[in-house]
């Protein structure tokens, strides 16, 4: 099936259009980015209506093993940027879904039922049990609506846990990864010469992005702030396309390391870390970028230090895993902020929450005041995962915010 965009959906992929041929016109790989991005969904779907196993997939650890299998990953932000406010109607209206309920879960559970309807070929999803409750429900509710859901029991590691302990959780998530793979393949047993492979290319982007993040540091607007955003995004699950989003990360270093550097676009940049979801409101990344503001950090997707390639492949994948800010506790990130704030000389914080996410404000409210008190000032944002419009208010916010770390 091809995606049929609401008209909310079709305005931001017009956004991302312009983005691509105007405000990136000096960059073909930020083109080619963009390009990867308009196609993945629709592309996905052809590759599993012709046999390709294809899942939708919510858990950004997987993707290596994912990827090992022959299997494409279709990563739940793209159900925000596909989706629109009939998505939230069908969730509000046909499943009873409390309008407080978090936009994320919303939006995936209304859109996977449009998509059902309409014929879609990924009927498979990978996600958390232990994310959120809500989505615990949608996952339920998936499964009613003829879904093969399966969802694994994300291993959190305490601030502390060493020694035994740890080894124990190791064994534990291992087990999980032996259980997922299983459902995903019909087999218990891992291809461990494959996963190594992708273990090995994973580290290949990983550096590659750290590359092009110290690159930006010289020139902090050749990027602008959607493009960064969806190559990060790409960093988890390559749009479907691997050797394709390979090729966008070198022709980038490529494109960064000929320009001269321009001493007075970096005296002018004001270096921003955004930290928490990725917003479907394209209107605030121009809203940074008008302001002068540029992302020069991140914190959602790991890419500081490389798996281990002398281990075990799946070994591997769970220590990166556990000893990755994305192994629980929320004082993992906010080291990685603080590592961020040195690194780039970060004047400000914005951080980014869904509507209706509770844990995600208590998080981010914790984020504020602790480097408030270092000094460092930051702007709260919520916003919906689904497509829309930012709103008139918070545009103002973050103008206002960023023209007063100028």
């Amino acid at each position: 099936m091809s995606t049929v965009l609401t008209h909310e959906a079709q305005e931001q992929l017009n956004h991302i259009r312009h983005s691509r041929d105007v405000v990136h016109a000096h960059s073909p790989a930020i083109q080619k980015l963009f390009n990867l991005v308009i196609d993945y969904v629709d592309d996905a779907e052809r590759a599993g209506k012709n046999g390709t196993k294809v899942i939708w997939a919510g858990v950004p650890w997987a993707m290596p093993l994912i990827y090992s299998t022959g299997a494409i990953p279709v990563a739940f932000s793209e159900m925000g940027r596909i989706s629109g406010r009939d998505a939230i109607t069908v969730s509000e209206d046909h499943y009873q879904m409390p309008a407080e309920t978090c936009s994320m879960v919303k939006a995936t559970a209304g859109e996977w039922y449009l998509r059902k309807q309409a014929g879609t070929s990924i009927t498979r999803i990978f996600g958390s049990s232990s994310a959120c409750e809500p989505y615990n429900l949608a996952w339920e509710v998936m499964r009613k609506e003829g879904f093969d859901v399966y969802t694994s029991d994300i291993v959190y590691r305490a601030p502390g846990v060493e020694g035994e302990r740890y080894e124990e959780l190791v064994r534990y998530f291992i087990e999980e990864i032996h259980e997922f793979n299983e459902w995903l393949t019909g087999s218990r047993e891992i291809d461990r010469d494959s996963l190594h492979r992708e273990i090995v290319r994973k580290n290949r982007m990983m550096r590659s992005m750290r590359e092009i993040m110290d690159l930006r540091l010289q020139h902090p607007f050749h990027v602008k702030s959607l493009g960064i955003m969806y190559l990060m995004n790409g960093l988890t699950h390559y749009f479907g396309k691997p050797e394709e989003y390979q090729e966008v990360l070198d022709a980038l270093v490529g494109e960064l390391q000929g320009l001269d550097i321009n001493e007075e676009e970096r005296s002018q940049a004001i270096p921003l870390i955004w930290t928490g979801g990725n917003g479907q409101e394209f209107g605030i990344y121009d809203a940074i970028d008008n302001a002068g503001g540029s992302l020069l950090g991140f914190v959602s997707s790991p890419y500081a230090k490389d798996y281990r390639e002398e281990i075990d492949p799946v070994e591997s994948l769970v220590r990166f895993q556990l000893e990755s800010q994305m192994a629980g506790a929320s004082i993992y990130r906010r080291d990685v902020i603080e590592r961020q704030v040195d690194r780039i000389g970060a004047r400000g914080l914005i951080l980014y929450g869904y509507l209706g996410c509770s844990f995600g404000s208590v998080t981010r409210e914790m984020y504020r005041e602790y480097f408030h008190n270092k000094g460092i000032p930051s702007i709260n944002l919520e916003g919906t995962f689904q497509v829309g419009a930012a709103s008139g208010q918070i545009l103002t916010r973050i103008k206002a915010f960023i023209e007063m770390l100028s």
